[in-house]
């Protein structure tokens, strides 16, 4: 395990601390004021600096993230609100919107409000207002590393409908400044089930300001409609708050190395603070930016999927629309990763240069 530029052993750092706590660990804790009260939450702490906080209140959403006590993540003028306070109708979505590092949506409606049948879709679907069942979290040692797990089981259904269940791993390093996100979507009913997920991922400032940039291997850009067709040769730029902005969204596609494998990232060189976020395109063929430079409003999401965020019916019609058949599962990977020096933000700039060659 690497601790302040040094490698310690297990038994090394068991002879210098009377509880692991002291440097790394997990505490689960539940919220107490306001509409958040009664969430529960569980923060991680890697030794590195990095300290971030999953809401298995919130789907195991994760809501702050911070490296030696600057933050990753954007958390809007919502703050962290409970899940009973959850209206499904049209966009009222937004008002349980916190942002946060991840923001699951699906699993069976991203997009816009809809209606099919007898069945109400609201704005980017249910899932990241259902509280995680079985949840349990360990710190653990493997050789001489530590490892810091979470987990617990998100379930949709309804009568009549959908049963799907989210089965989700968050795994992070003593001493590393990395988060893996493991994800198994299973259809335990026994009707084919329309299937959409996309990790709302939410940076705000300081990795987002007038200095920072969008960093991917993107072969195309495609604006959304005619607000982000105006800003369509700065979709990798980022302006200073902007009073009366418009948000503007992006379909990007990105390179690939051979095995499927890509990312995307911001970094601010000006601080020397970056995040990058590394997964499958086999996995995740679709990548969406939304760009929100308004005051207070101010952020970047990086939108990984096995869809954009146009909704069921419109996906259907494009034929995208997957479907999980009864007992079928998926199997879904991300790793986060924060960039602290120059010397990190440069050999993800290289990496991405490599496979845009």
């Amino acid at each position: 395990m690497k601790l302040f530029d040094k490698v310690f052993t297990k038994d090394e750092i068991r002879q210098r601390v009377g509880d692991i706590s002291q440097i790394a660990g997990i505490k689960a804790y539940t919220l107490k004021e306001g509409r958040a009260q009664g969430v529960d939450a569980i923060d991680v702490k890697t030794g590195s600096g990095l300290y971030f906080t999953v809401l298995p209140g919130r789907a195991m959403d994760i809501a702050w993230m911070e490296h030696n006590g600057r933050p990753i993540g954007f958390i809007s003028k919502c703050g962290i609100v409970h899940s009973s306070y959850y209206n499904p109708y049209g966009y009222e979505w937004l008002r349980n919107f916190y942002g946060g590092i991840l923001t699951t949506c699906g699993l069976t409606h991203v997009g816009p409000p809809e209606k099919e049948g007898i069945w109400d879709l609201g704005l980017h679907g249910r899932v990241s207002n259902i509280p995680a069942e079985e949840v349990r979290h360990s710190t653990t040692w493997v050789g001489d590393d530590l490892v810091l797990t979470v987990e617990g089981k998100v379930r949709e259904a309804v009568m009549f409908s959908d049963n799907l269940l989210l089965h989700r791993r968050i795994e992070a390093y003593g001493g590393e400044n990395k988060v893996v996100i493991y994800d198994e979507i299973l259809n335990e009913g026994y009707e084919d089930t329309p299937f959409m997920i996309l990790y709302h991922m939410n940076i705000g400032f300081p990795v987002v300001d007038k200095d920072s940039e969008l960093i991917a291997p993107i072969v195309k850009a495609v604006p959304r409609d005619e607000e982000a067709e105006k800003g369509i040769e700065r979709y990798n730029k980022f302006e200073p708050p902007t009073p009366g902005y418009r948000e503007q969204v992006f379909f990007h596609e990105l390179a690939e190395d051979d095995k499927g494998n890509t990312c995307v990232g911001i970094v601010n060189e000006s601080i020397k603070l970056g995040i990058c976020i590394r997964y499958n395109k086999k996995e995740l063929p679709f990548f969406t930016e939304w760009k929100m430079m308004g005051q207070q409003d101010y952020v970047v999401g990086l939108e990984p999927g096995n869809c954009v965020p146009i909704g069921r019916n419109a996906t259907r019609q494009k034929g995208k629309l997957e479907y999980l058949k009864p007992g079928e599962k998926r199997t879904i990977s991300l790793e986060i990763e924060i960039l602290t020096c120059q010397e990190e933000i440069q050999a993800y700039k290289n990496y991405v240069q490599m496979m845009l060659n």
